[in-house]
């Protein structure tokens, strides 16, 4: 028995650690496809390459040292694909509050 809840805890971490790098892989990004100099890090001059913002690699740049590393990177993934708007599309939403009658 104690050999099926090894099996039941390994196919757990393998999906999770699989649900947490979907959104990665689903985004078709890649650090070594940012990192067009082969250096180990990210520039911004690399992230504007990609398409991407100065407040995108503020975000991802954690330490603040102007550079990106693979592990900084994998966090701004996670980062951007749990940061999602909090209401769906076409969900009801609050009326702008309306000035009072007689206005």
């Amino acid at each position: 028995m104690k050999s099926g809840i090894s099996k039941t805890k390994t196919r757990l971490a393998a999906l999770l650690l699989g649900a947490a790098m979907l959104p990665a892989y689903a985004a078709g990004m890649s650090f070594k496809d940012y990192d067009t100099n082969k250096d180990g890090y990210l520039s911004q001059n690399e992230f504007k390459a990609k398409g991407k913002d100065n407040l995108a690699f503020k975000a991802a740049d954690i330490n603040g040292d102007e550079q990106v590393d693979p592990s900084e990177f994998d966090k701004y993934l996670t980062k951007k694909a749990t940061d999602q708007p909090k209401s769906e599309p076409g969900a009801m939403q609050p009326k702008p509050a309306q000035p009072p009658a007689g206005y």
